[in-house]
């Protein structure tokens, strides 16, 4: 979809302009036809559905439901999805009270299949809410496929807060990118037991720090600098994007101590 406010800028410029406007891009970009259709087509599939599987089975509507979690990747997975949204949330064993990913339990919450079945999705407010957060997901999804890593960066913010242990980064894939990539701690570091992985990120990183604005904006923009550094490598662009932030920096319009950490070759340190 069209409408990205990256517009093929270097993630960590894309971020700042982000941060001013965009509360006012995403409402523009949601009118857009291509959106609202889905919008439409998914509001009359719950209008019109008799049971759960006459949802299930609408790949489109599907698609739209799990864009609202950012799982739309699971779209095909119909057998876990059927008993994720089916959990009793009230079964500690249930399957979406299992699942390491806490957005199966949102999604399951949100839905309410289990309890009301298809009248869940008509209930009071659920349907907006529902929309709500598809907007917003396919709206950074469009910001990540035009400057890379702003879709990331901007999930990161909305759930670094909520980290509570080492176990919560390492079980939301989001949260262990942006977090190991930051950090520059190699991937290999998944074939380790979960406790080892635990351990090595703590001696990394305070995570109680995540409970500060400041740090996780600071975080942030160095995570962005390491993906804008790694697409000018691979693009062979390097010198001059880097001579164009450099030149942001020195113009004093914008806070990018995470570039100039980056350059100054501290990327490595312990928070």
């Amino acid at each position: 979809m069209a409408g990205s406010i990256a517009s093929g800028l270097p993630a960590v410029v894309a971020w700042k302009q982000l941060e001013k406007s965009g509360d006012a891009a995403q409402e523009k970009w949601s009118k857009q036809a291509s959106v609202q259709q889905k919008i439409k087509y998914a509001q009359d599939v719950v209008a019109k559905a008799k049971s759960v599987d006459d949802l299930l089975n609408n790949r489109r509507f599907m698609e739209f439901a799990l864009s609202a979690f950012a799982l739309e990747s699971e779209v095909d997975k119909k057998g876990l999805l059927k008993k994720v949204l089916l959990s009793d949330l009230s079964d500690q064993n249930s399957l979406a009270n299992r699942m390491n990913d806490p957005r199966y339990r949102d999604i399951a919450s949100t839905m309410r299949l289990k309890d009301f079945g298809v009248d869940g999705l008509k209930l009071p407010g659920v349907m907006e809410g529902l929309t709500a957060r598809f907007i917003k997901n396919e709206f950074e999804k469009a910001q990540g496929d035009a400057s890379p890593g702003l879709r990331e960066a901007m999930y990161f913010k909305e759930n670094a807060a909520k980290i509570n242990s080492p176990y919560s980064v390492l079980g939301d894939k989001v949260l262990r990118e942006v977090i190991t990539t930051t950090l520059g701690i190699p991937k290999e570091l998944a074939i380790q037991s979960v406790e080892s992985q635990a351990a090595y990120l703590q001696s990394k990183v305070d995570l109680s720090k995540f409970k500060d604005k400041k740090f996780v904006e600071s975080f942030i923009q160095r995570y962005l600098t390491q993906r804008d550094q790694q697409t000018a490598e691979s693009n062979g662009t390097g010198a001059g994007l880097y001579s164009g932030l450099l030149q942001l920096v020195g113009d004093g319009g914008s806070d990018m101590s995470g570039v100039l950490d980056l350059l100054q070759g501290i990327g490595q340190r312990r928070f």
